[in-house]
């Protein structure tokens, strides 16, 4: 009776620890063992959240069979990483709320980024780097990424692809055809 408490008693400890840890949602440790590249880099990072607008796009999820395709000005949420001059006496702010797979769940992730930081121009032109997440996914997917290659000197846009985020699966036919449109440089 007692061993059968005591591992009833175990069995509830470990279902406790189990949201205790998920709540540690670091995307900047940087493990001992990790290769030399994954290291951060001497630039500080800021972080911005872009919504902009591709307009006039075709709207697939709209189409009708044997009609115009309508067109529409698609929203476009992105964040960008990127090179930023220090930021005196704050706290590095690099909180994403983000989306999990289930399209529901929401969590925080905790990275080195200071939100809105003013960028240093003093090393730049920088090169872009787009991070373009699955079907579905989300911008954050890669935020780790995002954050380590901004400390290296490079401008790192993640898209959230319309119609194809964990929260936004409206047809895979629009993934087809816009994300491609999406990625190009203007």
């Amino acid at each position: 009776m007692l061993k059968k408490a005591i591992a009833t008693g175990l069995v509830a400890l470990v279902g406790l620890a189990g949201p205790t840890v998920a709540q540690d949602n670091h995307i900047d440790t940087i493990r001992s063992d990790a290769p030399e590249l994954a290291q951060y880099g001497k630039f500080n990072i800021g972080v911005k959240t872009l919504k902009l607008v591709n307009p006039k796009q075709l709207d697939i999820v709209k189409a009708k069979a044997g009609e115009p395709i309508p067109t529409y000005d698609r929203p476009l949420t992105v964040e960008v990483w990127y090179p930023a001059k220090a930021v005196p006496n704050q706290a590095n702010t690099g909180q994403y709320r983000a989306i999990t797979r289930d399209g529901k769940t929401e969590v925080t992730l905790v990275g080195k980024a200071v939100r809105d930081a003013a960028p240093d121009a003093s090393g730049g032109p920088y090169p872009l780097l787009i991070i373009s997440h699955g079907y579905p996914g989300n911008r954050y997917l890669l935020s780790h990424l995002g954050e380590n290659r901004s400390s290296k000197g490079y401008v790192v846009a993640a898209i959230d692809h319309t119609d194809s985020t964990y929260s936004d699966t409206a047809a895979f036919a629009s993934t087809l055809l816009n994300r491609r449109l999406e990625q190009r440089k203007p």
